[in-house]
């Protein structure tokens, strides 16, 4: 996902104009409480009031993972 899907000018570009994201490595940084990990990569949806709203756990291609995101961003 990092090398493959992330950086597709598409995902990276619906990325930078409707969400905030934020990269933790679990073998480097504490993850915040009532986070987890099941997989690698997870990916977390959080509103801006903090509530966790879903994830995705593991590899997609790019269409899969923009399907995901834009279920989060009304219109798209």
């Amino acid at each position: 996902m990092e090398q493959a899907v992330l950086p597709q000018k598409e995902v990276a570009d619906f990325l930078a104009k409707h969400f905030v994201t934020v990269v933790l490595d679990i073998d480097d940084d504490m993850l915040p409480e009532g986070y987890g990990y099941f997989a690698v990569p997870t990916f977390y949806v959080v509103d801006a009031n903090g509530t966790k709203l879903d994830r995705a756990v593991g590899g997609a291609d790019a269409p899969t993972f923009l399907r995901f995101l834009k279920r989060f961003v009304p219109g798209s």
